[in-house]
C-alpha cells in the first residue's frame, strides 16, 4: 500500500511547485490614447521598460520608430489620431506588461502643425494587453 501512496504523492509536490509564474509568451501589446479635443495631427511618444521588436498602427496612420537605447523605443506617428487603441507593439514576454509605459514627449496640431503641450490632462497613452 505504501507503494500506491509515493507516486501519488509526487505528482502533487510537482504540481504545487508549477503554479507560480506564468509561461512568458511573446505577442502584442496595445498602446492606446486619449485626447479630450480631436486636435492632434502627429505624436513623438517614448515607450519603455523592455524590448519592444516592432510597432504597427491597426489605423493605418504612417509610423517610423527606433530603439536608441537599451529598453527604450522612440515613435512618430501621423495621420488621423483618435481616442482609442493606437499602436500594436511586438514584445518578447507579453506578462511583462507591468514594466512597459508610454510617455508623449510632443503632439503637433493636425491644421496648423504646431506644437502642442503634451503634458495637459486632454492627452493620455496607457500600455496594455
Amino acid at each position: 500500500m505504501r507503494r500506491g501512496r509515493l507516486p501519488v504523492l509526487a505528482i502533487g509536490l510537482l504540481a504545487a511547485c508549477g503554479g507560480g509564474q506564468q509561461p512568458s509568451r511573446a505577442g502584442e501589446l496595445t498602446v492606446a490614447f486619449f485626447e479630450a479635443a480631436s486636435d492632434a495631427g502627429a505624436l513623438l511618444l517614448t515607450i519603455s521598460g523592455g524590448t519592444v521588436e516592432s510597432v504597427t498602427a491597426p489605423g493605418g496612420q504612417q509610423i517610423s520608430f527606433s530603439t536608441p537605447a537599451a529598453g527604450t523605443t522612440r515613435v512618430v506617428i501621423l495621420g488621423a489620431l483618435q481616442t482609442g487603441d493606437l499602436l500594436k507593439i511586438r514584445v518578447p514576454d507579453t506578462s511583462q506588461v507591468a514594466a512597459y509605459t508610454a510617455r508623449l514627449d510632443q503632439v503637433a496640431d493636425k491644421t496648423t502643425f504646431s506644437l502642442l503641450d503634451p503634458s495637459q490632462p486632454a492627452y493620455s497613452l496607457t500600455v496594455h494587453k
